[in-house]
């Protein structure tokens, strides 16, 4: 072996080894995990606080219509996610994402009680409506598992609803009182 390739080889084990040999009297904190700014909505399910504000506007405006959206899962901590995982894993539970890949670890991810995809008129609002607010079906076997991505949920086209149809906006009717005199 050649004089330089050696002392190149020995610079570059040196640069190697001397972080190990400097850091024994360095102490290193571990970064804790970030936990989500989690808040509770009106159901008392807790989701991030971005996707509870859009969800609370968005019951508010299913309220209006005459729907109630009623949360059955909102955000779920590693533990209940894994212990969901196994069960499923198991076969003696639904369908569960594995844990650490559920938005509802994020808290971005909501159940809802929606009925049938055919005759719910819960998830016929939730379907026309949800992308307004952000939120949008993500699990083609799951209707009541809806996941809040505004970036990537596209807002209707003017005067349609989330799944194209037309918007039948009410007329608004004045109403002319005249006096009985």
């Amino acid at each position: 072996m050649s004089s330089p390739l050696l002392r190149r080889g020995l610079v570059l084990l040196v640069c190697l080894l001397a972080p190990v040999g400097f850091a024994k009297d360095v102490k290193v904190r571990k970064a804790k995990a970030k936990v989500p700014r989690l808040v509770r909505i009106h159901t008392g399910h807790r989701l991030h606080r971005d996707a509870a504000d859009a969800f609370e506007r968005m019951a508010a405006d299913a309220r209006t219509a005459g729907q109630s959206l009623l949360v059955t899962s909102g955000w779920r901590s590693y533990q209940q996610q894994r212990y969901l995982w196994r069960r499923y894993r198991q076969g003696l539970g639904p369908k569960a994402a594995r844990p650490g890949r559920s938005n509802h670890n994020r808290g971005l991810a909501v159940d809802l009680v929606v009925g049938s995809e055919e005759a719910s008129p819960t998830y016929d609002w939730l379907a026309g409506n949800a992308c307004r607010f952000g939120f949008r079906r993500t699990v083609a076997s799951e209707p009541w598992h809806w996941e809040y991505r505004p970036k990537t949920t596209r807002a209707p086209a003017d005067g349609e609803d989330c799944l194209g149809r037309p918007v039948t906006e009410e007329p608004t009717t004045t109403v002319v009182r005249q006096d009985a005199s």
